[in-house]
């Protein structure tokens, strides 16, 4: 099929990382595989962001990168729901694939008490957002790493606990699908610069992809666990905060800490 972006989201996102004009992208020479998984109105089905991941696994990404993200199920292990998005996550994630995804926009009076689903996914690296000043941004989600009963939340230890890192997430200046640009704020946005600071890990670090056939879950679990050792926290900061994470994207740092 033509592609085709009827909402403007997936440009905004892709300009993030591919941007080759006065907007430059994180990582501008990134082999770019798109997939359209959600509606006209920035809305969708689980069941179809699933799809979507099964098939960018079968393109042979290296990366699949979630700006998008939803409540997870009041029955989580409900046996007649059929395959999520993280069911599919999992199975990318046992390839070696890195899923990162958004953590959601709705922190504050109006938090639903955890990141987003399929973010909330052990594996999965979770971003919660910043302010331009490096600030928590208030409106990115909060992490429930407790746990709760319901919707049942089963508590979270280190190196797992949400959100995992955060980025920038106001005023990110985007690309849209009307050829002119504009300002967002979101954590999709801060999703995709941690996107970017894996796509270049990999291109420094090729035996580190799927494509060079090394990949695997350990090798998913090593760079997760350096984006959280090379990254900044607030100066008050004493571990995971629910808020923050485990700090800011340090996008050299990470690198070097490859070399």
């Amino acid at each position: 099929d033509t592609p085709y972006d009827d909402q403007g989201h997936g440009t905004s996102m892709a300009g993030i990382l591919v941007g080759d004009g006065y907007i430059e992208g994180v990582a501008p020479n990134v082999e770019l595989v798109v997939a359209k998984a959600l509606s006209e109105n920035g809305s969708g089905e689980d069941s179809i962001v699933a799809e979507a991941i099964d098939w960018c696994v079968d393109q042979g990404v290296q990366i699949i990168s979630l700006s998008l993200g939803g409540a997870p199920g009041i029955i989580p292990f409900n046996p007649f729901s059929g395959r999520d998005s993280s069911d599919a996550a999992s199975d990318a994630i046992d390839l070696g694939i890195v899923v990162i995804a958004a953590a959601g926009n709705d922190g504050g009076p109006d938090d639903d008490g955890d990141v987003a689903h399929p973010s909330s996914e052990r594996l999965v690296i979770s971003v919660g957002g910043t302010t331009q000043t490096g600030e928590h941004w208030s409106g990115s989600s909060t992490g429930d790493n407790n746990g709760n009963l319901f919707p049942l939340i089963l508590p979270r230890s280190d190196p797992h606990q949400k959100p995992e890192i955060v980025a920038p997430a106001e005023s990110v200046p985007v690309i849209n699908n009307r050829g002119t640009w504009q300002i967002v704020d979101g954590t999709s946005a801060a999703t995709v610069y941690v996107t970017g600071a894996i796509a270049l890990l990999l291109e420094q670090n090729p035996e580190l992809g799927t494509n060079g056939g090394q990949a695997s879950t350990d090798t998913v679990i090593q760079i997760k666990q350096a984006l959280m050792d090379t990254a900044k926290p607030t100066p008050s900061q004493n571990g995971h905060d629910d808020d923050y994470g485990y700090g800011m994207i340090q996008i050299a740092n990470l690198l070097e800490s490859f070399v």
